[in-house]
């Protein structure tokens, strides 16, 4: 089963995060908000991008779930 990718902002500090892992529920105690949720890594990706750049947030995501998700789009 794939992850859910859930995209986190956080306005005070202005930035965005894509993240598919669960740990990172615990951010919504730290001032962060999910503000999207998707199955797949490069919607996710693609939303929080434009979030990003709406607003001129910072744009943060995992490497390797990047990686993951390019390794896989080879192989298929």
């Amino acid at each position: 089963m794939s992850p859910r990718y859930r995209v986190f902002v956080n306005r005070r500090v202005g930035r965005v995060l894509v993240s598919g892992k669960p740990e990172d529920e615990s951010l919504i105690d730290e001032g962060w908000r999910v503000i999207h949720e998707n199955n797949d890594w490069k919607a996710a990706f693609e939303f929080a991008r434009n979030y990003a750049d709406k607003h001129d947030y910072i744009l943060e995501w995992y490497l390797e779930e990047e990686r993951e998700v390019l390794k896989d789009a080879l192989i298929n």
